[in-house]
């Protein structure tokens, strides 16, 4: 076969098991049911067949005759046949693709392992109380603002942060703002629209009577005291118990993750040597 060919070919049936990993993802080799083939000993499950199938019937409008079926099987050997050179090629070992694709595909096993068992009402109700504090929006908080200009001495700014310290009102502080600063508690994305990410980040990380280091804006300086924080409520769980269900969820599969590693480790021997540096 002349090598242009060849490239075509292998490319060809790179592409085919791409897209029918893409379609119905990593497949979970079952032992069960029997083989459809078996390739140097090694058995493609009837159900990761079927499995492709079914993804095809679904990915097409045209019907899965027994010539399509003897296709995707052939796929599914080409594919076998693939993994195991990759095996013998020591690819697993050295390659960061095939390495971090295997990981993956472990950890996809561990989450198999808790898979079908579905939390009760009263679970779900207790972990959103037990969480309240998750589920709650992020608090607002009042904010007294200084704006000075660009060419404000080291001194004026020094001063009037130390007169916000003392508390005294940000309205007789600093430069006229075109924007009026509200004396009302506002969500951090609010103040963001306000003063800007930066300034608003650093608002929302002060306690309530302390004053922020100056703060580089556009045209000056942004000099912010924290005055109050509002803690809002978590809303009630009937409005967001797809909310509620998804995070136990995932805390589910990562605590699920976190115990299937570490009774890797546990029957593992590891040898941790010195840091490089």
């Amino acid at each position: 076969m002349k090598r242009p060919e060849l490239y075509y070919l292998i490319a060809g049936i790179l592409g085919l098991l791409a897209a029918l990993i893409g379609a119905i993802g990593a497949p979970r080799l079952e032992r069960t049911g029997g083989a459809a083939a078996i390739v140097n000993g090694a058995p493609i499950p009837r159900e990761a067949l079927a499995r492709a199938l079914l993804a095809l019937e679904n990915d097409s409008r045209n019907p899965v005759t027994p010539q399509r079926e003897a296709d995707v099987l052939e796929r599914l050997i080409e594919e076998e046949l693939l993994v195991q050179r990759g095996v013998e090629l020591g690819l697993a070992e050295t390659d960061f693709a095939a390495r971090r694709a295997l990981a993956q595909s472990v950890l996809q096993l561990a989450l198999a392992e808790r898979s079908g068992a579905e939390p009760s009402e009263a679970q779900l109700h207790r972990f959103y109380r037990d969480n309240a504090g998750f589920f709650a929006p992020a608090p607002r908080f009042a904010a007294s603002v200084v704006f000075l200009r660009a060419d404000a001495s080291a001194q004026r700014i020094e001063n009037a942060r130390a007169a916000l310290l003392r508390g005294e009102d940000a309205r007789t502080l600093g430069d006229a703002l075109a924007i009026p600063m509200p004396r009302a508690a506002l969500a951090q994305p609010e103040w963001a629209r306000l003063i800007g990410v930066d300034a608003a980040a650093a608002a929302a990380r002060l306690a309530p009577g302390e004053v922020s280091a100056p703060i580089a804006a556009a045209g000056g300086t942004y000099l912010i005291r924290a005055d109050a924080f509002t803690a809002a409520p978590a809303p009630p769980y009937e409005r967001i118990a797809e909310q509620v269900r998804a995070e136990y969820d995932r805390r589910g599969d990562e605590a699920a993750v976190r115990a299937y590693i570490e009774r890797l480790k546990h029957a593992a021997r590891i040898e941790r040597r010195d840091r490089v540096r």
